[in-house]
């Protein structure tokens, strides 16, 4: 396993400049862009062209075997130009040492009790764009998840993805199925090997009668793997895990409980070793692969108090972001029962 490699590459440098575009309209509560230095660049293995998943006129230039752990980093699709190329930032990442990349594709509803979901005009990328970006990440050998994230364009106080309450739940999974379909046929007809099928939609993810219409839909579409991604504080409660094919958990656990506690590597890596046990213990024996979709830390002091908090501003501190990526690596490199992680997020900027 060599996730330690592409962590040591990201540990030493990240973007502090704090809000994309789309955080104009919809402040998440969530981490920054990151950034890091050229490392070792390794090739997955291939399988045989032909084989299911790997046309070539699609750029799809072969999968990893299923064992290979996901080395991956989130590339947030946050550009206002529709025309925009993500090719130079895919090059980034697989230059870092990646296998795998998931790209976040923001899905829109107008605040909690919404019941339309869309891709915004301005703030998500077109199915074409997508398609482009999938095709790009296939050039450089690089495993694509294709990642929907909801955000609110007006959310009320309080609101955002993880306490989302439709006026009616009926009309919000049939227009949430509907953009999912569109994602999964760009996904199965571009070369993608996983879809995320929902992210930290702790109220909404226990409702699996509902959940099942939505999924028996996007596998009749796309043969990949299916993943439920879940916020780092309901893992344990996210029924959704049964219905999909990895369990996913967003790893922005708290690393300190205040600005006077510690954040001397020891601390760091103590604390990260106490949710390990509590994740592992819950993991057990379940049938699904486990995968951190999302780890990162603002290059801010104070970043591993609230590792989620992505506003912006603050005191740049980039050993303290180090130290917080050590300490994952330590607790975690070598754990036969993590399958992959994705640092996030990728987006072009960086420097103190």
């Amino acid at each position: 396993m060599h996730l330690g490699k592409l962590i040591a590459a990201l540990a030493t440098v990240a973007a502090l400049t704090g809000a994309t575009a789309a955080l104009a309209i919809a402040p998440r509560t969530r981490v920054d862009a990151t950034r890091g230095r050229p490392a070792e660049t390794i090739v997955p293995e291939t399988v045989p062209r032909g084989a299911p998943g790997n046309d070539p006129a699609n750029g799809a230039l072969g999968a990893p075997p299923r064992e290979a752990k996901q080395r991956g980093i989130a590339l947030g699709l946050f550009s206002e130009d529709v025309g925009f190329s993500y090719q130079a930032l895919l090059h980034e990442i697989a230059e870092l040492g990646a296998t795998h990349v998931s790209l976040i594709v923001p899905v829109y509803q107008n605040d909690g009790r919404a019941t339309e979901l869309t891709l915004h005009t301005r703030f998500s990328p077109t199915l074409g764009a997508l398609a482009d970006a999938i095709r790009a990440a296939r050039r450089e050998r690089l495993e694509v998840t294709v990642f929907p994230i909801i955000r609110l364009a007006h959310p009320a106080p309080g609101e955002w993805r993880g306490t989302l309450a439709p006026a009616n739940r009926e009309r919000w999974f049939r227009s949430y199925r509907d953009v999912l379909g569109d994602l999964a046929a760009v996904a199965a007809q571009t070369g993608a090997s996983r879809l995320v099928v929902g992210s930290e939609l702790s109220t909404l993810d226990g409702d699996l009668d509902r959940w099942r219409s939505v999924i028996e839909r996007v596998r009749a579409i796309f043969p990949g793997r299916l993943v439920y991604s879940a916020n780092w504080d309901h893992y344990r409660d996210a029924r959704l895990f049964e219905l999909v094919d990895e369990d996913g958990v967003v790893g922005y656990f708290a690393l300190r409980d205040g600005p006077r506690a510690p954040s001397t590597a020891a601390a760091l890596e103590a604390a990260w070793r106490r949710h390990k046990e509590q994740i592992l213990a819950w993991h057990g024996d379940r049938p699904h692969p486990l995968v951190f979709t999302e780890v990162g830390y603002r290059s801010r002091l104070g970043s591993t108090i609230e590792p989620w908090d992505e506003t912006p501003g603050g005191t740049p501190d980039l050993d303290e972001q180090r130290r917080a990526f050590a300490a994952f690596r330590e607790v975690w490199k070598d754990t036969a029962a993590l399958d992959g992680i994705y640092v996030w997020n990728w987006y072009g900027w960086g420097g103190a």
